[in-house]
């Protein structure tokens, strides 16, 4: 489990710790939420979680649905995430 407050390592680029646990993890977790979808952070772990879902065609990610989002409201930069919801069984 790699959370970002005892897990990333002070001083390095936040972008690279998320690189770093994406790649060291066997899983990715992710918990949707109107505030997910609204952080700018959440796109680049989705982003770079990507590769390993579509491209290495690893079921890597585990989505889960914490409140119902309306399709409208995932920004048009989530097109991944899109993707995911579409093809992928989330809980």
């Amino acid at each position: 489990l790699c959370l970002h407050k005892s897990d990333f390592v002070p001083g390095k680029w936040i972008v690279d710790n998320i690189i770093d646990s994406i790649e060291k993890s066997h899983k990715t977790l992710f918990v949707l939420s109107e505030h997910f979808v609204q952080s700018e952070w959440c796109k680049y772990e989705l982003d770079f979680s990507h590769f390993r879902l579509f491209d290495e065609n690893n079921d890597a990610a585990i989505l889960i649905l914490l409140e119902p989002i309306q399709s409208q409201a995932i920004p048009k930069r989530f097109c991944k995430l899109r993707k995911i919801m579409n093809t992928k069984t989330y809980l």
